[in-house]
């Protein structure tokens, strides 16, 4: 049984749509050719299309020069924000991949706003697991005014948002959802644990965390749109209304009992919130919740990841059909051998691609161009 949550939209809603209707109408200084950028998205959310499926790469285009998350520098603004303009202009997008800068803190940053101790290597962050089995010095789900991360947020979202306005699109970082959070700050067997022998602790943290949530997301929001600045999330996507990618990680060690009852109601008040999301399925583990998180309105559009070790989209065409049937749209995060393949397999409408692997910019040239005479654009 799925507890019943109430949920309530964001009041800002409509003013945000308002500004990033004005911005999509636009070009941008980096990006002449934003506006039908902006049209192929919005008709992907459709499940329609303009003229093509979405696509989405970058390379780049000095290898002497590797771009990087730039994690060491999140305590330099300065120094941060000077590297992160460079790794924009010396990215070659093709496709739909759109200018941005991102305020990037690595995963789940709402661990380190609650208290967690965020961590950081060359490319990424984590939390420690610190919350005893009693629960007893779990922290309030509260975000501080006086918290570091929180205020460092602040101060680098406005610092790019004032810069990017007319020019480039801010990315926000990864706040993470509930059970991704849970799962840095107890640790996965301790979870998984919890959830058998006291589901109550954990079902209480998870309707906690999303207050906070909701609070730094809406700062987000705020903090671009204000500036007259458009704002995308770490997938790439634009959207003429506000959107969120919900995700829970954690579902790939969970059975669907655990993960309906328990985490999927998180999921669904994240998306009620704005009425627009894009769920973030996470490997094979994640991909036996599919149906569920299908049965939520509120979610438009599904992205999947194949997983590590199992680098193939084409093996899951039968689950893209089946989103696909039930009037999602969908985003592959698809290897280049397979684009044209995924293409001849599954409706172009609401069709989007994303390559992460990396290619020479003459190479993601010729895989775009081969995707544009197959239809014949």
């Amino acid at each position: 049984m799925i507890r019943s949550l109430p949920s309530k939209t964001t009041p800002q809603l409509s003013v945000w749509a308002q500004t990033l209707q004005q911005i999509a109408a636009k070009p941008l200084e980096f990006c002449k050719d934003f506006p039908t950028i902006a049209r192929r998205f919005e008709a992907w959310w459709a499940q329609d299309l303009l003229d093509r499926p979405v696509f989405i790469a970058a390379a780049n285009t000095n290898l002497s020069r590797p771009i990087t998350r730039r994690l060491e520098l999140l305590d330099q603004p300065t120094a941060w924000f000077q590297a992160k303009f460079a790794d924009m202009l010396q990215l070659h997008r093709v496709g739909d991949a759109v200018p941005n800068i991102r305020v990037d803190f690595g995963p789940v940053l709402l661990g380190g706003m609650f208290g967690g101790k965020l961590e950081f290597g060359a490319d990424t962050s984590w939390t420690r697991a610190f919350i005893n089995d009693d629960w007893a010095n779990a922290p309030e789900w509260i975000i501080h005014d006086d918290n570091h991360w929180w205020t460092l947020l602040q101060e680098l979202m406005q610092r790019v948002a004032e810069d990017a306005a007319g020019r480039y699109l801010v990315c926000t970082p990864d706040l993470g959802g509930a059970g991704d959070v849970l799962l840095n700050l107890r640790g996965s067997t301790q979870l998984c644990l919890d959830m058998i022998d006291q589901p109550q602790l954990v079902c209480e943290a998870v309707d906690a965390i999303y207050v906070a949530w909701r609070r730094a997301f809406t700062t987000l929001y705020e903090c671009a749109v204000k500036e007259g600045a458009g704002l995308i999330h770490w997938l790439g996507l634009w959207s003429n209304r506000p959107y969120i990618i919900p995700a829970c990680d954690f579902n790939s060690m969970i059975g669907p009992n655990e993960f309906e009852s328990i985490f999927l109601p998180d999921i669904m008040h994240q998306s009620a919130t704005v009425n627009r999301a894009v769920f973030h399925l996470d490997g094979p583990g994640a991909a036996r919740h599919i149906d569920a998180l299908l049965d939520v309105p509120d979610i438009q559009a599904i992205q999947f990841t194949p997983g590590a070790g199992t680098p193939s989209a084409l093996a899951w065409v039968d689950m893209f059909r089946r989103i696909q049937q039930r009037g999602r749209s969908l985003l592959v995060i698809c290897p280049p051998a397979e684009v044209i393949a995924l293409c001849e397999a599954l409706r172009p409408e609401g069709l989007a691609i994303l390559i992460d692997t990396p290619l020479a910019p003459a190479e993601l040239d010729a895989l775009f161009l081969r995707l544009c005479r197959r239809y014949a654009c």
